[in-house]
């Protein structure tokens, strides 16, 4: 579904992302703006790296197996918040 909004950019070009685009996204921090030709697109930013994104302790675990918890703890954390 298509849907349009008009937005006011205030004098230091900035704009305001609506409530409901940012909570249907998980729209926080950042966001990627991609321009083609006569497009601009806002895009959720995908961060590149696990280096800050989940908090664990490495004492003694295999990093694979640190990654795979945090990745579950993740995919839970997210299905509730769909769910909800």
């Amino acid at each position: 579904m298509k849907k349009e909004y008009l937005l006011n950019v205030d004098e230091k070009g900035r704009i305001v992302i609506p409530k409901e685009v940012r909570e249907e996204f998980n729209i926080t921090e950042k966001v990627k703006l991609v321009v083609e030709d006569d497009k601009i697109e806002l895009l959720p930013y995908v961060k590149k790296s696990y280096r800050g994104l989940f908090k664990a302790s490495l004492n003694s675990k295999d990093v694979d197996e640190v990654l795979k918890e945090a990745l579950e703890e993740r995919s839970k954390k997210w299905l509730r918040d769909i769910l909800m």
